[in-house]
């Protein structure tokens, strides 16, 4: 037991250190050791000139870390023996391959902004007293995203502007599955001394979807993935009848469809899905029998529906004019971008000119991306 400034007295762990931060004790800057003796040789080599540091934004105590070097277990970094020649005594909780999850979340959140052209305002909050990198705040203009990689805060599900993602461990009930429609999830996946971002899209009855973070757009809604629209669709979408009808049964009243009509309008329209707000504006007009005051509110609400529609196309025609000049003049970041936007809201009904456009860049994309794994190999095997 020692006094450790901050944490009071603590109890020294022996659990083995797999995270640190570079340069300083308050960096931002993260990165994993390699669990290996030979992985280990060559990421000493390519940090020779780096120092390793046990951050406080991990929860450590901001002091110096070395590299330990085993043939026979696991890799890790340590700290420095003290002055009396003793262990030195950290009460840092956190210290396995995920202790720096939200340093890699706020690293690859920014990037990701950045290529977007958008910018926000990020924070490692501790609500609930809950430990730093819990929780991970992303704000954008009027509205946000609270990321939750564990189970130390409940979302909130009701807090307007600002929606969570939550970790593979948080759990969500079947309730909240059905009335979001969906939720998003975040995954960390270990890639050489780094780790990668995956988002997820789930919802009820449906397998998890996972994609790259440069797979995913932010819209007016929020965080959006490939799947969201998809999700969107199949709900607002009813199923073909498995058994002929023995007779006809009396209808729903019309008062209530026609309000169940206005909430998928507005759903679709939230969600950016053109293709379900075309079919409920169809269904709208097929709808007869609503008092005038209803009448009324549908008619607003199909005429609202309509420019929207007409924003829609000028901006879809946009888009495939942009992805086509990324395309012409070889910019990669950019092309990769405007594929992934353009398959989460622009996927139906493509023109064969529209089609074309699609294929070049979905070719263009994976081109660069076998290009840039086949130097990234070949500058891991310079460095090894």
């Amino acid at each position: 037991m020692s006094w450790d400034e901050g944490w009071g007295f603590v109890q020294g762990d022996r659990r083995q250190i797999q995270t640190a931060v570079l340069s300083g004790a308050d960096s931002e800057d993260p990165l994993m050791l390699p669990l290996e003796a030979i992985e280990l040789d060559a990421f000493r080599r390519h940090h020779a000139h780096d120092t390793f540091w046990c951050g406080l934004l991990l929860g450590g105590c901001g002091l110096q870390l070395t590299t330990k070097l085993y043939t026979d277990r696991v890799c890790h970094f340590a700290h420095y023996p003290g002055p009396d020649g003793h262990p030195h005594l950290c009460g840092r909780r956190a210290r396995g391959v995920n202790s720096a999850d939200h340093l890699y979340v706020k690293s690859a959140a920014a990037a990701w902004l950045r290529s977007r052209d958008l910018q926000a305002d990020f924070e490692l909050v501790q609500p609930e007293g809950a430990p730093i990198g819990s929780v991970v705040d992303i704000q954008f203009q009027h509205r946000g995203l609270r990321v939750h990689l564990d189970r130390a805060v409940q979302p909130a599900w009701d807090e307007d502007g600002r929606e969570p993602v939550l970790g593979v461990s948080v759990p969500v009930d079947r309730d909240t599955l059905i009335d979001c429609w969906y939720v998003h999830r975040i995954r960390l996946n270990s890639e050489g001394t780094t780790r990668k971002v995956r988002i997820g899209t789930e919802a009820f009855a449906r397998e998890t979807e996972w994609f790259a973070l440069d797979d995913c757009e932010v819209t007016e809604r929020g965080l959006a993935t490939p799947a969201v629209e998809r999700i969107v669709k199949a709900r607002t979408t009813a199923p073909p009848p498995r058994w002929p009808a023995a007779k006809a049964k009396k209808g729903p009243d019309v008062e209530a469809r026609a309000q169940v009509l206005l909430r998928q309008l507005a759903s679709a329209r939230k969600v950016e899905s053109v293709v379900v707000v075309h079919r409920v504006c169809r269904e709208i007009a097929g709808l007869t029998g609503a008092s005038s005051a209803t009448q009324a509110e549908l008619v607003d609400a199909v005429r609202d529906a309509r420019r929207w529609l007409e924003g829609q196309a000028d901006v879809r025609r946009e888009l495939f004019a942009r992805r086509d000049e990324a395309v012409t003049a070889q910019n990669a970041q950019q092309a990769r971008v405007l594929l992934a936007r353009a398959n989460a809201t622009a996927a139906h009904d493509r023109t064969e000119d529209e089609g074309r456009i699609a294929a070049a860049a979905a070719d263009f994309v994976a081109a660069q991306s076998r290009m840039k794994e086949a130097a990234d190999a070949e500058r891991a095997m310079e460095q090894a």
